[in-house]
């Protein structure tokens, strides 16, 4: 009980802080902006924004509105805490950092590659995941690994401003590279318009259940982690990572990871990554 006491009089000492700058923050180029903080509680609620296309971690069920999944879950906690309501903004992922700076939505809540050179244009939220690369091809495909997709003329599909279309232009410099709409990845397989999905590997765990037409190759790129985008110098992002700390520390996090990925969540030694 003292633990989450504490906890608690932590949160309010930075929601206190973060609003008694007046909702603003002093950019690099010395023009005032509005804080996402501040501007969540004047609205009422918060725009989020979201690719709703991966089953059990962000989607919509057919004939739904609301998604569903494990970042929702996350982000519904956090309004919660903040006692304001949620609005999703469905958007491409080459819109989506220039969306978190323009303030369209107060952060991106998706499984977004935590690269350096992103750093440098927002700022990443502390890690909620840790991930590795997979290439889901048909299942009658003839190949077998990475080293069968170096074959000349290969056609990846990526979604626009994937920031796998780097990774397949360095390890399969003779690939085709198809840039597909959100979500159509498995009917581009199907019908021949790419050959290989290469992806973060939760992109694949739910069509792997329900889809008996696709496998996946048993390679894996290297580990990376997941974090939550917003606007570069926005103080709000310490307010969510001490929810999301609060969230591991008192047992809800694993909950909710039992709940979408069916298995036990199993920290790291620092028990911040994943």
């Amino acid at each position: 009980m003292k633990k989450a006491a504490a906890m608690m009089l932590a949160l309010a000492m930075i929601l206190s802080l973060t609003a008694c700058g007046g909702g603003k923050k002093e950019t690099a180029a010395g023009t005032e902006t509005q804080n996402a903080y501040g501007r969540i509680l004047e609205q009422g609620y918060m725009t989020v924004g979201i690719d709703p296309t991966i089953e059990n971690i962000i989607f919509t069920e057919a004939g739904e509105e609301e998604p569903e999944g494990f970042i929702v879950d996350i982000v519904r906690g956090f309004a919660a805490e903040l006692g304001v309501e949620v609005k999703w903004e469905i958007l491409e992922w080459s819109a989506m950092l220039t969306a978190v700076n323009t303030g369209k939505v107060d952060f991106i809540a998706a499984n977004m590659n935590m690269r350096l050179d992103r750093e440098a244009e927002i700022d990443f939220s502390d890690p909620w995941l840790v991930d590795s690369a997979m290439a889901c091809v048909a299942k009658d495909s003839a190949y077998q690994s990475f080293e069968d997709l170096k074959v000349p003329g290969t056609k990846f599909g990526i979604a626009s401003g994937s920031v796998y279309e780097s990774i397949i232009k360095e390890q399969f410099p003779e690939a085709e590279i198809v840039t597909l709409p959100l979500g159509t990845w498995q009917e581009s397989l199907a019908s021949g318009v790419i050959d290989v999905s290469l992806d973060d590997s939760i992109v694949f765990a739910g069509p792997m259940s329900s889809n008996s037409n696709i496998r996946l190759l048993p390679d894996r790129g290297d580990s990376y982690l997941y974090g939550f985008a917003f606007a570069s110098g926005d103080k709000s992002v310490e307010v969510f990572n001490l929810y999301l700390t609060k969230l591991k520390a008192f047992g809800s996090y694993a909950e909710l990871y039992k709940k979408w990925m069916g298995f036990e969540w199993e920290p790291n030694t620092l028990g911040t990554a994943y």
